[in-house]
């Protein structure tokens, strides 16, 4: 197995734990991870792509960066901007590509950056990469949910399902991460980032 991705419920801890169990192994990385802006009365106001290599340093630079912003949240209505991916999230794809690190994050896919087709079509071709992926993939649930918070049509169904194929065919796995499995789980990902 060379795909390793979680699923399940908003705040389970599906990124916390990879991102624990990835410093604890000491492992390099590249690719990309999601990080939420929160507001001034501690609510999600919107969503940022950045480098996952920034995970791993210790003086990192965490200042948010308007331009890396994909989902942004004014007056109770989320608005999107597909062009983070189309230029920076392209930019980190085609470098984990090319850096020769351990492993490759991409966390959150199966969401709305399937809406751009250039950023997809990337996101195809690294899946059947032999580089060993780790990352979390949008439950059905959560997809359903944003759709409903979106003012843009959001209809990426066809889209998850390759993504979703394509992970299952090269040599990949999809578990369902919830309270009562998290230990196992942590195991399970444990054991995999050590092969």
């Amino acid at each position: 197995m060379k795909n390793f991705f979680l699923e399940g419920d908003k705040f389970v801890g599906k990124s916390t734990l990879l991102q624990e169990v990835i410093r604890a192994t000491g492992k390099s990385i590249s690719g990309f991870y999601v990080k939420r802006r929160i507001g001034e009365q501690g609510q999600i106001v919107g969503f940022e792509l950045r480098a996952a290599k920034e995970l791993l340093q210790k003086e990192a630079n965490l200042e948010p960066i308007d331009e890396h912003c994909f989902i942004q949240t004014e007056n109770g209505k989320r608005t999107r901007n597909l062009q983070v991916f189309e230029t920076w999230g392209k930019f980190l794809l085609e470098e984990a590509k090319t850096y020769s690190a351990d492993l490759i994050l991409l966390d959150e896919i199966g969401g709305i950056e399937l809406l751009s087709q250039s950023f997809t079509n990337e996101l195809l071709t690294m899946i059947q990469q032999p580089q060993k992926i780790v990352g979390v993939f949008k439950s059905d649930v959560n997809y359903q949910r944003q759709k409903k918070h979106t003012i843009e049509k959001l209809e990426i169904g066809r889209q998850r399902a390759q993504l979703k194929q394509t992970i299952l065919k090269n040599e990949g796995q999809i578990l369902a991460l919830n309270e009562h499995n998290f230990a196992e789980i942590k195991m399970q990902l444990s054991e995999f980032l050590k092969r």
